[in-house]
């Protein structure tokens, strides 16, 4: 009676073993990814590469809405504009600290695709038009060399596998260097992205 005993408690803690060494573990350590990326800002190319377990500095390029800051009589303010058949180029640094992928780990949330919330400096820097546009064009709606520097709070979660969306919020400090203006201004920014490849590390 007592080996039966001593048999069925070792078979249920067997089992239970088994069960819990079948549970996916999820690991807190970021990814490097490759993305194509479209939002707010325009399509582009971007990469995302950790250099520690919380910071990460995500570099993107390509093609979007400008930027002006007007300052005389008819206009005045910080404006941007998304004008699809004559977009600029951009570059664009992000640095990030991601703090939350622990407490998303212990509440079984998911962490594909560096999914967490971070604060962030972003640097960006817009040409012109990248293709000749008439003259009408450019002063109804010019679109400058402009360089904007944040700080933004932000979210990035996973769709799937292979998809993700980012959204953050912050204040912006820009410089026009064709109208020799600058001006504070509120930092929005939605983006979906689409990872082409990841290394899960480096």
């Amino acid at each position: 009676m007592k080996s039966n005993f001593f048999l069925l408690a070792l078979s249920m803690f067997s089992f239970s073993a088994l069960a819990q060494s079948n549970e996916p573990v999820q690991s807190t350590e970021l990814v490097s990814m490759t993305k194509l990326e479209v939002g707010l800002h325009g399509i582009g190319v971007g990469y995302e590469v950790p250099f520690s377990h919380k910071w990460s500095v995500n570099l993107s390029a390509g093609l979007g809405g400008g930027y002006s800051i007007d300052k005389n009589s008819y206009a005045n303010g910080f404006k941007s504009t998304f004008i699809v058949n004559e977009p600029v180029a951009y570059v664009r640094s992000e640095f990030r600290y991601i703090y939350n992928r622990n407490k998303r780990s212990i509440k079984s949330k998911s962490l594909l695709n560096n999914a967490g919330n971070y604060i962030a400096f972003q640097t960006k820097y817009t040409t012109g038009r990248v293709f000749e546009s008439d003259e009408w064009s450019q002063i109804n709606n010019p679109l400058n060399r402009t360089l904007l520097n944040e700080v933004h709070w932000g979210m990035q979660r996973p769709l799937g596998q292979k998809f993700l969306y980012n959204l953050h919020l912050g204040l912006g400090y820009a410089a026009d260097f064709d109208f020799k203006n600058s001006q504070f201004y509120p930092a929005v920014g939605l983006q979906f992205a689409y990872v082409i490849s990841k290394n899960q590390r480096l």
